[in-house]
């Protein structure tokens, strides 16, 4: 058992995975464990990953048949030991601090059975953005489908991840449509400091060239079709509002 579960899921990530493993092995916080789902990668990830873990037990490599991002996460999920689990894309990082300021509101509040997030800054090659995040405000599903967070922000109690899980049929807002379901059933607590480093290439799947929108909008679509108790408790509109934004990205 260790407190922090630290979950990434990579393909062909061997030119990245090592800086952003390298990045929780830095952590000033040291009771967490690593555990890296190569996900049919068919470069040297696996190579590069095993290097690393050879030294560092923390660190653990799995290997799974090409199944997605979800199925990686949940898988990841299934071998972690961790009280609380953290989700971290292979080509972004942590702050040396992130698990040390988490571990110290999350302490603070008690250990709850909830969700947890911080805010992140944004690198464009070398050159670092700092973000505005809106407060959370507690309007919960609605703030987490607008504001949508990606993985490495978020930190879930082990519990809730046993039965709420990434969707494996939905592509691109998996993540926002999983906060938003875990937050109709446990508090969610907002961490305003950006402890989390957001990479931005040509690769994100938020890229436009990756045809977001229309990923985007099938999400959408099996989020209503498979969730409609969430969308009912949603404002009058908002939901539609989400798919008309899809269509002009479209």
């Amino acid at each position: 058992m260790c407190y922090f579960s630290i979950v990434i899921p990579c393909y062909n990530r061997a030119d990245t995975v090592h800086s952003t493993i390298k990045s929780v092995q830095e952590q000033s916080f040291s009771d967490w464990e690593c555990i890296i789902i190569d996900d049919g990668s068919s470069d040297g990830t696996k190579r590069e990953v095993e290097k690393i873990a050879d030294l560092d037990s923390r660190v653990k490599y799995f290997h799974q048949e090409n199944g997605e991002r979800s199925r990686a996460r949940n898988n990841g999920f299934s071998k972690s030991k961790g009280k609380y689990i953290c989700f971290l894309d292979s080509d972004d990082f942590f702050e040396k601090d992130h698990l040390k300021i988490v571990h110290g509101e999350i302490a603070i509040k008690n250990e709850p059975v909830a969700l947890f997030f911080t805010n992140s800054i944004e690198l464009h090659g070398e050159k670092i953005v700092e973000q505005n995040f809106p407060t959370y405000d507690n309007t919960k599903a609605k703030y987490l489908l607008v504001n949508s967070l990606i993985p490495a922000r978020v930190i879930v109690h082990n519990e809730i991840l046993k039965t709420e899980k990434f969707d494996p049929d939905i592509v691109i807002v998996e993540d926002a449509i999983l906060w938003a379901r875990i937050s109709m059933k446990f508090p969610v607590f907002h961490i305003e400091s950006n402890t989390v480093i957001y990479a931005i290439h040509e690769d994100n799947s938020i890229n436009g060239n990756n045809y977001s929108g229309r990923k985007r909008l099938n999400g959408l679509k099996i989020f209503e079709k498979r969730y409609p108790q969430i969308i009912k408790k949603l404002p009058s509109g908002f939901f539609k509002d989400l798919m008309s934004d899809c269509y002009f990205r479209i």
